[in-house]
């Protein structure tokens, strides 16, 4: 079973999507353990027997709060949370988006909830090209 946690905060001008890749059957299992609660890994304990929606809803609420992102030390607070099946056993995409109204980003900070376990993160910021039948896009960094 992986438990562990890929995710990728994407910055686009004016927005800050975060992707999360989880394994669904491990968080729910946290996410549920009185244990976790108790030593404030977790906020609150997600109920047993849930349907997979109100599960869903569940995870949406507790990340929309434990899921930290800012930007130029700006909190910003998440208008989107979507959850993506993925083809790898277990595991689900979970998106949360986010919107700024910075013209020039210095920094991004983001942090996730206990629940997740270690997250290995990748910070992206796309640079876009339009390119015509048969040219090259060359990028610097």
């Amino acid at each position: 079973m992986l438990n562990e946690t890929s995710a990728q905060v994407i910055l686009r001008d004016g927005q800050v999507e975060i992707s999360i890749i989880t394994d669904m059957v491990h968080l729910v299992a946290t996410l549920q353990d009185n244990q976790a609660w108790l030593m404030g890994d977790i906020s609150e304990v997600m109920p047993e027997g849930l349907s997979a929606d109100q599960q869903e809803l569940f995870i949406k609420k507790a990340f929309e709060e434990a899921v930290y992102v800012s930007v130029n030390q700006k909190k910003l607070t998440f208008e989107r949370v979507v959850f993506k099946k993925t083809n790898h056993g277990h595991s689900t995409e979970i998106v949360l988006q986010a919107r700024h109204s910075f013209a020039n980003v210095t920094d991004v900070t983001a942090s996730f909830p206990k629940s997740l376990g270690t997250v290995h993160a990748s910070f992206v910021r796309p640079q876009y090209k339009v390119l015509n039948a048969g040219d090259d896009a060359h990028v610097v960094f």
